[in-house]
């Protein structure tokens, strides 16, 4: 018997031992812990990126770098100090300790300061929907920013269509107009390739001091360069300049494309390229290469995110 008791006591403790040592699983209903770091990064649950809110003096805030990580664009300490967030170039701009925001190059203002936290720099919740709102869906809790999947395009693009890149002059008039300005633009076009191979830098300062270009600093040095003035940031550039439609297209026409995410939106300008003709455009680009660089329009890339062309002669 006592041979017996002490071996159903020795069985007990082991299954007791067992049991706490065995990994707890949770409910199916049952939500998962979120942990939370330094870094407030994104995390992906259920076809929704997660951004953590922490509190700072007394306020809600979120990262901008864990939002770029969410959505997909850059988010990043600029040359100047400065902290942008775009997508080829920095379309928002926040200085530390300051409500101001610059948004494609207006002015505007957050109900509290960007705070640095570490090497991050955080905005206020509140802000979001000002900053953001339009080309991101979220939804804002207590603890934590949920971002949801922007509709996508069709395959044909964000225009409807994925015609070739070809410059057809519709009308007399049109070709005369052509004729004129084709050597304008072949001197702007000769100027622009001699910046080939230069260094692809997001949100740079100017030429002069960084030897470096984004796309809208390239688009912005090269038309100055012939009397034409542009916004610093191409989501500004396309509010300027008269539509042109593809098959009209002439050398020396801005093209705009979105740049393609889950969780932002694919109708805002992103990017900003030289039409040169011949189906090819020049930009500086991170990609396919880095760099000012020569790239065939009508590849699918290229085709499936174009939005439209502006003329600004």
């Amino acid at each position: 018997m006592k041979t017996g008791y002490k071996s159903m006591v020795l069985l007990s403790l082991l299954l007791t031992v067992g049991c706490a040592t065995s990994p707890m699983k949770l409910k199916s209903d049952q939500a998962p812990v979120k942990i939370q770091s330094n870094q407030s990064p994104a995390t992906l649950e259920e076809g929704r990126h997660i951004v953590p809110v922490r509190q700072l003096q007394n306020a809600a805030y979120v990262s901008l770098g864990a939002i770029g990580q969410a959505t997909g664009y850059r988010a990043q300490w600029l040359p100047d100090g400065s902290y942008g967030m775009g997508d080829n170039d920095a379309v928002w701009v926040f200085r530390t300790g300051e409500s101001a925001v610059s948004i494609a190059g207006r002015s505007s203002s957050m109900p509290a300061p960007a705070l640095k936290e570490g090497n991050e720099m955080f905005v206020p919740v509140n802000a979001l929907q000002r900053l953001i709102g339009d080309v991101t869906v979220f939804h804002t809790q207590e603890n934590e920013v949920a971002f949801f999947p922007k509709p996508t395009p069709g395959e044909t693009g964000a225009n409807g269509q994925n015609a070739e890149f070809a410059e057809k002059p519709s009308s007399q008039s049109g070709m005369k107009a052509a004729a004129n300005e084709e050597s304008s633009a072949s001197t702007l076009l000769t100027f622009a390739k001699k910046f080939m191979g230069v260094p692809y830098e997001f949100g740079t300062t100017t030429y002069a001091q960084s030897k470096s270009f984004d796309c809208s600093s390239f688009t912005q040095y090269v038309f100055d360069r012939f009397g034409i003035d542009l916004p610093r940031v191409a989501r500004a550039q396309a509010e300027q300049g008269k539509f042109v439609s593809r098959d009209e297209l002439r050398a020396g026409d801005l093209l705009f494309f979105y740049v393609p995410g889950r969780f932002k939106s694919n109708e805002t300008v992103g990017h900003v390229g030289i039409y040169m003709g011949n189906g090819n455009m020049i930009h500086a680009s991170p990609k396919p290469e880095d760099g000012v660089q020569i790239t065939p329009i009508d590849k699918e890339y290229w085709k499936d995110t174009y939005l439209y062309a502006k003329r600004y002669s």
